[in-house]
């Protein structure tokens, strides 16, 4: 599929598309790469990271009927060779149960296997401890809340629900965002925190700053860029399920608005990119940097509430364009030719302050980052 010849205007030294709808659509070359050389399905593993290039998968069987049969042989691989260890202990297992209800709900699993799976999957999850206020617990062995954990459970429950219809399912995505939402969320800027604590006691592991929590609130006090990217995405993706009917969506509809309206305002005009802590951009060059993969998370929320018709105004069609070019121009290599197909990603991070995320450690081709990439291409290249 070729590429759309952009209209792009001049702004400093960045260009950038003039609306949505000038965005290319997707980019098959990328998207292969990714599927047969960077995660293939044979490779697969059950975790958060790889969950994301399946939901990325998902977005191109719902749009691209070309590519159906490719995407559906390559969840049945990926679901069919780990299955057998798939779990539902913590929300990073829970989040690759995506695929098995999304095999479900393309009709692929005649023999009943796959729900079966889910299944498993779903009464794990529902076992995982819980805070205070009913909010699923990041961690199996002490309870925290993390942000990252609203996009590990959105995204297989809100799959869970087009399999089945049952509604069940976005009542229970619904009640895990807003009791997060408790705990993390700043009420002024719509952007989340990125963990909280249910005691102030130490809980120390080989990846959170020793104390994070070790303070009255509990919680950290830094809006981490990629966390923020994945609440992001989860409001959308939860939006665009929910019925409208439904008693908590004006409060999600809201919740979303406030958080893109600050997105907008923090957004790079150079490089069309977040930076790592997005409130801190004049730390460049002092341990901040710009960070690819909330980039395109925050794209891809972006580009799907202003063609849902959510959010109204060019200032989000400019800064959807910013983000998609500048990702192109310092981050992406769409062309499938380059040694690297993503760079500027924040490696795995865990809870800390800020010098700590200043101090993490930034990698290439991370198959969270590739999947939210494929996303945010689809999602600019669709009516």
């Amino acid at each position: 599929m070729m590429k759309k010849i952009f209209q792009i205007l001049f702004t400093g030294s960045l260009l950038f598309v003039s609306s949505v709808q000038d965005l290319a659509a997707g980019n098959d070359a990328f998207l292969r790469r990714v599927m047969y050389d960077i995660v293939p399905a044979g490779s697969y593993v059950w975790n958060w990271r790889d969950a994301v290039v399946i939901r990325g998968l998902i977005e191109v069987y719902d749009t691209d009927p070309e590519l159906r049969g490719e995407v559906l042989d390559y969840v049945r691989e990926a679901m069919l060779a780990t299955a057998p260890k798939a779990h539902g202990h913590h929300p990073n297992g829970v989040a690759s149960g995506a695929g098995l209800a999304f095999l479900i709900r393309a009709g692929a699993d005649q023999d009943g296997y796959f729900r079966s799976v889910a299944g498993r999957v779903f009464e794990q999850y529902l076992k995982i401890p819980r805070a205070e206020n009913g909010a699923c617990s990041h961690r199996p062995d002490v309870v925290e809340l993390w942000d990252d954990t609203v996009y590990m459970l959105t995204v297989f429950l809100t799959e869970m629900y087009r399999a089945t219809g049952d509604i069940m399912y976005i009542d229970i995505c619904a009640d895990e965002v807003l009791s997060h939402a408790e705990k993390l969320m700043d009420p002024e800027t719509g952007l989340w925190y990125h963990g909280w604590a249910q005691t102030r006691d130490i809980h120390r592991d080989a990846c959170c700053q020793d104390g994070w929590n070790d303070n009255p609130l509990q919680r950290n006090g830094e809006f981490w860029g990629r966390g923020n990217g994945w609440i992001a995405m989860s409001l959308v993706d939860l939006l665009g399920v929910m019925p409208e009917t439904h008693e908590d969506y004006p409060a999600i509809m809201e919740m979303m608005k406030k958080m893109m309206s600050t997105l907008v305002r923090l957004q790079d005009r150079k490089t069309g990119h977040w930076y790592q802590l997005p409130l801190h951009a004049g730390d460049a060059g002092r341990g901040n940097f710009i960070e690819s993969s909330c980039t395109a998370m925050f794209g891809y929320a972006l580009s799907k509430a202003v063609k849902k018709g959510w959010l109204a105004g060019s200032r989000y069609r400019k800064c959807v364009g910013r983000a998609f070019s500048g990702l192109e121009r310092f981050s992406v290599d769409m062309t499938g030719t380059g040694d690297c197909a993503m760079s500027n990603i924040c490696a795995g991070t865990c809870i800390g302050d800020r010098e700590y995320y200043y101090g993490r450690g930034i990698s290439s081709d991370e198959s969270f980052a590739l999947g939210a990439m494929i996303l945010f291409d689809r999602m600019t290249g669709t009516d």
